[in-house]
């Protein structure tokens, strides 16, 4: 099962409409038919590569993408008699904001012996990025240190690169690795290690 198959298997699962045409626009990401405008001989066939297992769920694909035209977050059009389906600028935009409001850490099984800091000092005038990142980081389990230093115990750099640069922020965001932190006995009994 390729990346693509696997990322639209969601079909069987029974979305809500919401999370449905969340679902398939990241699909279609993931499946690069957005990112190389990726073209098939027509609609039909293009509904086929969701593997719909009946008349409902091929409806209900047909209205997701007719919607996500509509909402300008897709482009549907022939192109040397084959249908392309392409992202547009917006519709990346919106899947990015998916991928940000369900950023996790994985946790690995055992702790390394060192803490991350994640410090920022962000002017006023970026007090929406200020407060989106760290409202993010209380929701991804890190403990809030000051206003605006938190720890963790697992690597999170990757994450709190994508967040810093989501929110255009990235330049304010120091992320140190720390072996020992004050009031470290407190903290490993907050996380369980």
């Amino acid at each position: 099962m390729t990346k693509t198959e696997q990322k639209v298997k969601f079909m069987k699962d029974g979305y809500s409409k919401g999370e449905f045409t969340k679902e398939v626009l990241k699909g279609l990401a993931i499946g690069g038919i957005i990112v190389a405008s990726f073209a098939l001989p027509n609609l039909p066939q293009v509904l086929t590569f969701f593997k719909p297992r009946n008349y409902r769920e091929r409806y209900k694909i047909k209205r997701t993408l007719q919607n996500l035209k509509r909402q300008k977050l897709i482009n549907i059009y022939e192109k040397r008699g084959k249908t392309v389906i392409k992202i547009t600028k917006k519709g990346k935009e919106r899947e990015l904001k998916y991928q940000i409001d369900e950023i996790k850490i994985n946790k690995p099984e055992k702790w390394d012996g060192y803490w991350r800091v994640v410090a920022f000092d962000i002017p006023e005038k970026y007090r929406g990025g200020r407060n989106a990142l760290a409202g993010k980081l209380k929701e991804m389990g890190l403990y809030p240190l000051q206003k605006s230093v938190f720890i963790y115990p697992f690597e999170c750099k990757n994450e709190i690169d994508f967040i810093g640069e989501f929110f255009n922020i990235r330049r304010f965001i120091n992320y140190l690795v720390a072996q020992e932190v004050e009031e470290m006995e407190r903290l490993k009994k907050y996380y369980n290690l």
